[in-house]
């Protein structure tokens, strides 16, 4: 990312805006600040006044994620300048709601005034701030508009399931593509696969990308902040990905690689499915796993053919649980399956449906986790999302 010309460094601005409205924005983008920037620069947060739309744009970098954000304010003299974000943060937090001002000098001393209280902070030019991503321009650039509640449900289902240990792996990223077929968002860490997709959604042009797992929760956060229907995603290079709303900007690095061919671990058919309701299976496997062992956090499933689910768990030196919850519908014989407790709780916590359908083929064979959707008569399957969670058994020795 490079920088782009700003200001003067003796550029001075005065502002009044509202404190909660200050905060709320400062909040959001802070997090995108270096935590150890090798530029004092990124240590702060970038203040930009807009005197025609009245609006003051607050953005913070670590030059991988950049995160914006605009607020309604009385521009008295505009001009832009950064602030030590950690202090800024602290201060404002601590502010009554109520009118804020911001005044800076040619020195760069900021004079900060809400209510009674008065500070005074050093901040530092804009010179060296990186704003390439607040004026990308969408013209001859590959981009689309995405569903703001369509992105946000998918991140939810999807991004739990990507690999958190290693920071600069493929698989802590998230693939996002979109293509004729649909868009389509995955995420894996090698023992789960969390697969959404909505048919609805189609780009004449092919965009595939890995978006680093990091980005994808900050732009969860970023779109529970906002109303807009639709938010762009903008690409301006192969190695950038740029989503945008009317008042928010999150700008993040992509992760370089191919990403695993996840649509072949999938499996087509199956010999086992049982209905269940999802809350009284989430509260059985949280009750069974305090036994478990804390190394494996192995639990076995036994579906009977009678309708009945057991589940238990034990480990040696401590002790064994079991409970049994009644299945709703089931298909096929006996079936015995283990797997680690906390890759299926995290999934049904993420679930809204009253009931799941899991089915199965071979106790070493994966296991597919879906939302079961009652369809009304007009409910076509090319305008509804698609859901499913894919997760990899373990041998039953491994179970105690």
């Amino acid at each position: 990312m490079t920088t782009s010309s700003a200001v003067d460094s003796n550029s001075t601005l005065s502002i009044k805006l509202s404190q909660s409205s200050f905060q709320n924005a400062l909040s959001l983008v802070a997090r995108a600040v270096a935590k150890h920037g090798i530029q004092p620069v990124l240590s702060n947060v970038l203040l930009k006044t807009d005197a025609e739309n009245k609006t003051l744009t607050l953005a913070a970098t670590d030059l991988n994620l950049s995160l914006a954000a605009k607020v309604n304010c009385e521009v008295i003299e505009s001009g832009e300048i950064t602030v030590p974000s950690q202090k800024l943060l602290e201060l404002v937090s601590k502010l009554s709601s109520s009118e804020l001002s911001f005044v800076s000098d040619e020195k760069g001393l900021i004079k900060i005034t809400c209510g009674r209280s008065k500070f005074e902070i050093k901040g530092l030019s804009s010179e060296q701030f990186p704003q390439d991503f607040l004026n990308v321009q969408t013209e001859n650039i590959k981009n689309i508009s995405l569903s703001t509640e369509v992105l946000k449900e998918a991140i939810e289902l999807v991004g739990f399931a990507s690999d958190k240990r290693e920071v600069n792996s493929i698989l802590n990223g998230v693939c996002l593509e979109i293509s004729d077929k649909g868009l389509e968002i995955a995420a894996t860490d090698g023992s789960r696969l969390a697969y959404f997709s909505m048919p609805a959604i189609k780009a004449e042009e092919h965009f595939k990308v890995i978006v680093p797992f990091r980005s994808l929760s900050e732009l969860s956060r970023m779109l529970n902040s906002i109303d807009d229907e639709f938010i762009q995603c903008i690409f301006p290079n192969n190695n950038q990905v740029i989503f945008k709303s009317e008042d928010k900007t999150l700008s993040t690095s992509l992760i370089d690689g191919t990403y695993p061919k996840y649509q072949q671990l999938i499996p087509q058919s199956h010999s086992q499915k049982a209905t269940v309701n999802r809350s009284n299976l989430l509260s059985c496997l949280e009750r069974v796993s305090v036994l478990a062992n804390e190394r494996t956090k192995v639990v076995k499933l036994f579906f009977e053919a009678i309708g009945v689910l057991n589940v238990s768990a034990s480990t040696p030196d401590l002790g064994e649980a079991s409970d049994q919850l009644d299945i709703v519908e089931y298909e096929g014989n006996d079936f015995t399956i283990a797997f680690n407790v906390n890759y299926m709780t995290e999934c049904l916590r993420n679930l809204d449906s009253e009931q799941v359908e899991i089915t199965m083929s071979e106790p070493l064979k994966p296991i597919i986790v879906s939302p079961q959707i009652k369809l009304e008569a007009e409910d076509l399957n090319e305008t509804r999302s698609n859901y499913l969670y894919l997760l990899m058994p373990v041998q039953m020795r491994n179970a105690g």
